[in-house]
């Protein structure tokens, strides 16, 4: 039974497998297309997905960064993300500002010593705690899904999208082409459907309820740049396009943008600016009353 993947780097994998089995192509020049591409490409992906260890998530001493916009009809949000992630015990910390409203900013941050983690809370959500940050334990079995950390989880949702769309027609992939660097580029047409079954946006019912038959197969054009040790360097998905009466853009690009070190890190708050959150129950509670507020 074939299994679809979970992780954008089987999707890597099938980009890399394709482009070195193709023959030594010369930078800058397309590797196969049409229906022998896909059947190799297909071959490959099959080959590959269960195989392959997620390096999105492994990638250690990395800055990243997501530029996200989504706009319904005259609805819109658009965020920028940028993180890093260093040291042995590893600290984590990622700023989620909107460019839309500058008072909407959650930065969140894990020291790699200590059993707590922080959380600033920008001007619109002071009424979550008297400091602008508050700190709360971290969770006791550590970081089990590679691709929760802020840093990364959009791009693994962007890879999952298209992993869906692929299982569903292998002629999503439409073709990749090695770079001048070493790099190999891959296209390919991701349905609307899978963009938001696979939460790359979390939409509220308001709108997916007015998302039918028109809006599920448009088509997102995605743009994946592999490097040439197989790890992830790009994913973009960028589109604009009507349907069931309603206009829909969005644009996303996500990259690995450096190496980390500890001067990406803030200083840990000083305990006059921090509202503790005690225990399992405190997080939980906040993090309810902070959905309710987005």
């Amino acid at each position: 039974m074939k299994r679809r993947p979970t992780t954008i780097l089987c999707w890597a994998g099938a980009v890399l497998a394709l482009a070195t089995a193709c023959g030594q192509a010369r930078a800058g020049t397309a590797v196969p297309r049409g229906d022998e591409a896909t059947a190799y490409v297909g071959a490959k992906f099959e080959n590959t997905m269960n195989k392959m260890k997620d390096t999105v998530g492994d990638q250690r001493n990395v800055t990243t960064s997501l530029d996200a916009y989504f706009r319904f009809d005259d609805k819109w949000v658009h965020n920028l993300i940028t993180a890093a992630r260093t040291g042995d015990p590893e600290s984590r910390v990622s700023r989620n500002h909107s460019q839309k409203n500058p008072d909407e900013a959650l930065d969140s941050f894990t020291p790699g010593e200590g059993t707590v983690e922080y959380m600033y809370l920008g001007p619109a959500y002071k009424s979550l705690a008297p400091t602008p940050w508050v700190s709360m334990p971290k969770p006791e079995t550590g970081m089990l899904n590679k691709c929760n950390w802020a840093g990364i989880q959009v791009a693994c949702k962007m890879g999952d999208a298209v992993a869906v769309s692929y299982n569903k027609d292998k002629k999503t992939v439409k073709g990749a082409k090695s770079l001048p660097d070493g790099k190999t580029e891959l296209t390919a047409d991701v349905t609307f459907d899978s963009f938001v079954s696979n939460r790359v946006e979390v939409l509220p019912e308001s709108i997916t309820s007015k998302i039918k038959d028109e809006l599920h197969k448009a088509v997102v054009p995605t743009k994946v740049t592999v490097n040439a040790d197989g790890t992830l360097d790009q994913i973009v998905m960028d589109a604009k396009f009507e349907g069931d009466g309603h206009k829909v853009e969005l644009r996303y690009t996500f990259a690995f943008t450096g190496k980390a070190s500890t001067q990406d890190l803030p200083k840990t708050p000083d305990a006059a600016q921090v509202t503790v959150l005690p225990d399992k129950a405190a997080r939980d509670d906040f993090y309810r009353r902070l959905g309710d507020l987005q």
